[in-house]
């Protein structure tokens, strides 16, 4: 499974964002998720790791954006 990445696993990533608009909407965190394979030869998810992000000045976020978010 390993040789099929060359020697690396893949990484899940997962972006939370305060709208859809990358020019005025504030990305408000990100995480990563490293993917792991047992002896099994099953894909399992390994170590995460995630930050919140200060959003610049004059962004964006929608209320349904936190809602959704949870943030």
């Amino acid at each position: 499974m390993q040789s099929r990445f060359r020697g690396f696993m893949p990484v899940v990533v997962d972006l939370e964002t305060g709208g859809f608009d990358e020019q005025t909407d504030a990305l408000l965190e990100l995480a990563a998720i490293l993917i792991g394979v047992d002896e099994n030869m099953r894909l399992f998810a390994g170590k995460t790791v995630h930050h919140h992000v200060e959003p610049f000045a004059g962004s964006r976020i929608e209320e349904a954006a936190l809602k959704i978010n949870r943030i």
